[in-house]
C-alpha cells in the first residue's frame, strides 16, 4: 500500500495522518445489490491514522500536516498471523502497541522491515549541537501499556517524545530531524526504548521537523477495522 502526503497545514510541526482502504469482492460473496442477506464485504475498510502535534518549550503548538501511511508487509503478514493461530509464528504471542521515531528521510517501500527502519535511522541520526549525547543515548520507541479499543477502532497513546540533553531520559537529540514514524511490537515491560522490535506493522512518511531542547512530538496512532454494518 503507497504512502501519500495528503496536505501541510501549517508551521513546520507534525499531524500525521494515514489511510488504508481494502475492498473485498468475489464469486460467493455478497457485494453492494446483492439481495441473498450475506454480509457487504465491500464496506469493509481498514485505516491506520498517525495524529502528531509538535510542541515548542513554552508548550505552544508549532504546527501540523497530514500524510498517509504505509502498510508494510510484515504488518500484513502480522494480522493474518494474529487472527489465524498457526502454531509457529511469534505473532501468536505478540502485541502492537510502540510508537518509534525516525531520522530516516527516504520514503518507506512496503519491503520495509523493522531490521532496516532501525538501520536506516542510526544512518541519518548524529550527534548535533553539542548537546554531548549520542544516539545511544536516545530511546526513540514509546509504548501504551494500555491499548484502547471501541467500535473496532484500536488506538495507542497519545505519546509524547521530549528532546533534552539528559542521556536515558530524552527521546531524541535536540537538533535532529524526524522524518519517519514507524508503529512497532509494544516493549513486554512498557519501558522506553531505542530501537523498534518485530514485527514493524506501519510506517507513516511526515514532513521533516526537527525538535530543539524541550520541545516534544505527541504522536496518537488508531487502527480502523470497521465496516458500514458495524
Amino acid at each position: 500500500m503507497n504512502g501519500r502526503r495528503l496536505a501541510a497545514v501549517s508551521g513546520t510541526g507534525v499531524a500525521a495522518v494515514a489511510a488504508l482502504v481494502a475492498v473485498m469482492s468475489s464469486a460467493g460473496v455478497a457485494t453492494v445489490g446483492d439481495t441473498d442477506r450475506r454480509a457487504d464485504m465491500s464496506a469493509l475498510s481498514l485505516y491506520g491514522v498517525a495524529a502528531v502535534v509538535h510542541t515548542g518549550s513554552d508548550g505552544a503548538v508549532l504546527g501540523t500536516q497530514e500524510v498517509r501511511n504505509l502498510l508494510v508487509d510484515t504488518g500484513e503478514d502480522f494480522i493474518l498471523q494474529q487472527v489465524f493461530r498457526d502454531g509457529a509464528s511469534e505473532a501468536d504471542e505478540t502485541q502492537i502497541g510502540a510508537i518509534c521515531l525516525s531520522a530516516d528521510d527516504t520514503a518507506p517501500a512496503e519491503g520495509l522491515t523493522e531490521g532496516t527502519f532501525d538501520s536506516n535511522h542510526d544512518a541519518d541520526y548524529a550527534q548535533q549541537g553539542g548537546t554531548g549525547l549520542t544516539p545511544a543515548d536516545t530511546l526513540e520507541c514509546l509504548t501504551d501499556a494500555a491499548v484502547s479499543m471501541s467500535g473496532q477502532v484500536a488506538t495507542v497513546g497519545p505519546l509524547t517524545f521530549v528532546a533534552n540533553s539528559t542521556a536515558g531520559s530524552s527521546n531524541w537529540i535536540p537538533g535532529e530531524t524526524a522524518a519517519l514514524i514507524g508503529v512497532c511490537k509494544a516493549s513486554s515491560t512498557g519501558a522506553a526504548v531505542g530501537d523498534c522490535a518485530a514485527p514493524l506493522f506501519a510506517a507513516v512518511d511526515i514532513n521533516d521537523v526537527t525538535l530543539e531542547v524541550g520541545e516534544t512530538l505527541t504522536v496518537t496512532y488508531t487502527f480502523n477495522m470497521s465496516s458500514d454494518g458495524t
